[in-house]
This record gives C-alpha cells, structure tokens and sequence, in this order.
C-alpha cells in the first residue's frame, strides 16, 4: 500500500515541474519548491539538449548568433512533444519540429530545414550499426552482375547547397536547380559526401528504390532508349566508380 498522501495529485504535480521546465515565462514556479532549486533543475535540463543540439547541428549553430540561437533551441525545448527518452534521437526530434512545428520568423534562413537534415545525415550515418556485405568482387565483368545500394550510402537531393553553406555563404534564394549529393561511410568509417550529376543521383535512387538488380536491368531504367555507347559507357564508369568507394555493392 502507498504511503504518499491521497490529497497530493502527482500526475498533476508531474505537469507543473515539467511546464516550468520546458517554459518558465509561460508557467509559474511549483509553490513547493524554491525558486533557485526550480532554475538549477531547468538550467541542468536545457543545457544538456542545447549541447546536445550545438554539437550535431555544428554549422546551424555557427550561422546564428548567440541570442538567435538562444531563441531557437528554447522554443524546440519549449513546444516539441518529444517521442523519445533518448539522448541520442534529439536530432531527428529536432528536424521534426523544424519541419512541423516550426513557425517561420524573420530570424530564420530559407535553407534552415535543409541544413539540419543535411548534418543530422552525417550523424545517423556516422552511428548507423547497418554493415555492408558486398562480396570480395570489386570489378564490373558483364553485365549480369548484381548489385545494390550500400546501406551506408544515402542519395539526397536538396533546393539549396547545403555542403556549401557557411558564416561567409548564406544563399537567400534557391538557385534554379537543385542540388544531388551522395552521403556515405567509408570502409575507415569516415562520413563523406560527394556532388552527383542528374543521372548519377537517378542511378542511386534507382538502386535505392529496387533493393537489388543486375547492371543490365539497371542501365535500361536509367539511361534513355537507342542511347549511345559513350552514354553506356559512362553510366558503366560511374558504377564502377561507387563501387571502388562502396557505395555500390557488387552481390
């Protein structure tokens, strides 16, 4: 049997500790609790998810400036109903608010939802526990070869150069076309990215969609019909290329 008194309503009490918390301007301080103790609880509790934020979102970070940043990471920690107890899934969390929840401000860059996926892409990928299990072939031979998209290896395609942007770049308006980047983990377990072409993206995305598929099969849904030898052979080189760098598995 409890022996907690019937008259005191936790869940109640509960929801006044955690208002405070998330937003002390907009909730009163539990009457129970001194002050100064309710501010080390928030200051403990916020400090935590804006480190946690700074340290996965580097560059975000360095484009606004401390009030900026102060306000943005407070209305996250403030007005987004977290799913998760974990440290480690904060970042999505955060592109979820960014995308749903979010209301724009003059404060705000075009290319913000952009970016922070972009860097929270670097994150999964640096942590992800997939594995390749390409074979030891490492060399196109014919064309019935099968292969696939490494798990590690993720095709984006973004309005704005997101690898691009920095303090000293800032694009306010998206340039006509987009951008295609390949992200990916290399054997040495390093993150990195490269540009793509229109038709490299479609050949990843196209693995990315069919699981696995033999190269024949692969260059018919990629290339135009009647397409010529020189356009074979580099959609041919650019296979070979992912290959080299694991980002195309040969099965």
């Amino acid at each position: 049997m409890s022996n907690f008194p019937h008259s005191v309503d936790f869940k109640a009490k509960q929801a006044e500790f955690s208002n405070y918390i998330r937003d002390p301007t907009a909730f009163p301080c539990p009457e129970d609790v001194k002050p100064e103790r309710m501010q080390m609880y928030r200051s403990l509790f916020f400090n935590n998810v804006e480190s946690f934020l700074s340290s996965n979102f580097p560059v975000l970070r360095k484009i606004f400036n401390d009030n900026q940043w102060q306000r943005l990471t407070q209305d996250f920690f403030a007005h987004h109903p977290s799913t998760t107890p974990y440290f480690s899934e904060i970042p999505e969390e955060f592109i979820a608010y960014l995308q749903n929840e979010r209301e724009t401000i003059a404060d705000d860059y075009p290319f913000m939802l952009e970016l922070a996926h972009y860097e929270w892409v670097e994150m999964a990928l640096s942590i992800s526990q997939e594995e390749t299990t390409a074979t030891g072939t490492q060399t196109i031979a014919d064309f019935s070869q099968t292969i696939s998209l490494s798990p590690l290896a993720w095709p984006l395609a973004y309005q704005f150069p997101v690898h691009k942007i920095s303090p000293d770049y800032l694009p306010l308006q998206a340039p006509e076309q987009p951008y295609y980047l390949v992200v990916y983990r290399d054997s040495d377990d390093q993150v990195n990215f490269i540009e793509l072409s229109i038709m490299s993206y479609f050949l990843l995305h196209t693995l990315q969609e069919q699981q696995t598929i033999n190269i024949a099969d692969c260059l018919s849904k990629i290339l135009p019909e009647n397409s010529d030898e020189s356009l074979e052979s580099s959609a041919i080189e650019a296979i070979q290329q992912f290959v080299n760098k694991q980002i195309i598995l040969i099965r």
